[in-house]
């Protein structure tokens, strides 16, 4: 070590006390580690201490900053706070290390006060101390003194569980003996708890402790990005995974409070709001049932009765197309609007889906075809057919199994995948429509479709057109009777994955529907330009 990277007070060492290492890990943080390093150099330490800056991957002048002042800068390529951390443990060469982020101001006692706690009390292994936020609102700024709180329940987990001590990244000291003991941080954390999880290990060497006095400024940047609630949540959900079973917060519950309200906004819908209040009235009335006297005599009855209308009730809203109990579905348009969609499903089936396609074109209308992966390998030509006159492909699973709905997460996406890489593969297309086997939904199906990416898109008009015995006549007239304005109408060009199913009566139907409807004054358009029209983004 050169002495250019050695910061030395102007009075002499004091004796007793210990060299010291302060590492700042650091990424792009051209702004604020001025005013860290600043505040590190009016230290009242008298002994010696080297400053390291762990350059974490910047792009900016971070590490130019950090030489010009004089410290010691060393490289992290990975970006995590616990590897740069690391990185600049394994270069610190004291018997103390002070770890500081680059965002955060010390007073000038922060080294000696250190100093003196490990002096003082030789079992203790490592410190941590509060901070409050420097350049946040008023009521930010109050919310940040929350860690003193955090400090009390802290000490109070130590005294109930042999648990706590917990370190605040931004402001934490540790014996360089004790880390190198318990093998340094974890490098396999990506953001959130490896300060918690360093401290766990830690009381294996010896005590550690939480010092008022430390107390240090930090940004609030984050807090702004990402808001009080999510900061908060991240924290006390960290703080209690680390501590009960050793790990740090899964990625799937970072700043789920915003996640929730996005899902909560993105589903909204004031008939699920509706039907929600008639759910919460009735369950009230069955549960004053169950607590008035004619339980005695009829109760088996009423749990009967229970089962049998909340399974209804399940099942109804996993149907009924227009239902967005479990989530948003489009099963219609803009109804002021004269667009109206034919949707075909089970295809690619022959030859019908090509006869299906010379009548459409012999119309000049563009549809929507939801087809099953399972055909669409079999029939990729007719796939390339489909998407090069124009039309719109959607997914409508590979097998279009009914029990979809009912399968886990992960075999839905499995189904759904699976359909999707089969369309892309015929015809280079990527779909971002999904038709459900039959429509049958539930929430888990409607979660896994949402994390995919893809719009759940239903009908408000259908007939059994796929039934043998359906006329061509018969399905005309159910047709047309319910078009409205807006409408996704559903014909079949195929059934299931039978190959070469007889689509004869719908073939049949098909131009006297389009005949009708035109004279209606509609417009055929494809499921994306019934999006637009609504104010969506298309797909």
């Amino acid at each position: 070590m050169s002495e250019d990277n050695i910061v030395q007070a102007p009075t002499a060492r004091s004796k007793g006390v210990s060299f010291v290492s302060v590492v700042i890990p650091a990424h792009n943080e051209e702004i604020y580690l001025p005013l860290c390093l600043e505040s590190i150099k009016r230290q009242d330490y008298t002994g010696e201490y080297e400053v390291i800056v762990v350059d974490n991957a910047s792009t900016d002048n971070t590490a130019q900053i950090a030489r010009d002042w004089g410290a010691k800068v060393v490289y992290e390529s990975k970006r995590s706070p616990a590897c740069a951390r690391q990185k600049g443990a394994e270069v610190a060469t004291g018997k103390i290390i002070a770890f500081i982020d680059a965002d955060t101001q010390a007073p000038a006692h922060w080294l000696s006060t250190i100093v003196w706690r490990f002096v003082q009390e030789p079992e203790t292994v490592v410190i941590s101390g509060p901070y409050a936020y420097c350049d946040a609102g008023r009521i930010a700024r109050i919310a940040s003194y929350g860690n003193f709180i955090s400090i009390i329940i802290d000490q109070l987990f130590r005294k109930a569980f042999n648990k706590g001590s917990a370190v605040w990244g931004c402001n934490f000291a540790v014996r360089r003996s004790a880390l190198l003991e318990v093998g340094g941080f974890d490098t396999s954390i990506r953001f959130y708890g490896e300060e918690y999880e360093l401290s766990l290990r830690l009381r294996k060497a010896g005590k550690g402790g939480i010092i008022p006095r430390l107390f240090v400024l930090t940004s609030a940047r984050r807090l702004k990005r990402i808001g009080v609630v999510n900061q908060y949540w991240n924290w006390v959900v960290d703080y209690f995974a680390v501590l009960f079973w050793y790990e740090p917060i899964p990625e799937n519950l970072e700043d789920w409070p915003a996640k929730a309200w996005q899902t909560v906004v993105a589903n909204f819908s004031w008939q699920r709001v509706k039907v929600s209040l008639w759910y919460v009235a009735f369950l009230l009335g069955l549960l004053w049932l169950h607590i008035g006297p004619v339980i005695e005599s009829v109760g088996r009855f009423i749990y009967v009765f229970d089962i049998g209308v909340l399974s209804t009730l399940f099942a109804y809203h996993g149907i009924n197309p227009r239902s967005w109990f479990y989530g948003k579905v489009l099963s219609n348009g803009n109804r002021n609007s004269s667009q109206i969609a034919l949707t075909f499903d089970d295809g690619p089936n022959e030859p019908y889906t090509s006869q299906a396609l010379a009548i459409l074109e012999q119309y000049g209308i563009k549809a929507t075809f939801f087809v099953i992966g399972q055909n669409a390998r079999r029939h990729p030509e007719i796939c390339r057919q489909i998407v090069t006159a124009g039309n719109v492909v959607g997914n409508h699973s590979y097998h279009h199994r009914k029990s979809l709905c009912l399968r886990r997460g992960k075999a839905i996406a499995r189904e759904i995948e699976l359909a999707h890489q089969a369309i892309y593969d015929c015809t280079g297309f990527e779909p971002k429509l999904f038709r459900p086997p039959h429509g049958f939904r539930t929430p888990w199906l409607m979660r896994t479709v949402r994390h995919l990416g893809y719009t759940v898109v239903t009908w408000d008009n259908m007939t059994g057109d796929w039934k043998a015995d359906k006329s061509g006549d018969e399905i005309v007239r159910t047709i047309v009777q319910r078009a409205k304005p807006g409408s996704v109408i559903v014909l079949h060009d195929g059934r299931d994955s039978r190959p070469s199913y007889d689509r004869s009566q719908m073939l049949q139907a098909l131009p006297q529907i389009i005949d009708a409807l035109k004279q209606r004054g509609f417009d055929f358009a494809t499921v994306p330009e019934l999006l637009e029209s609504e104010g969506k983004p298309s797909v």
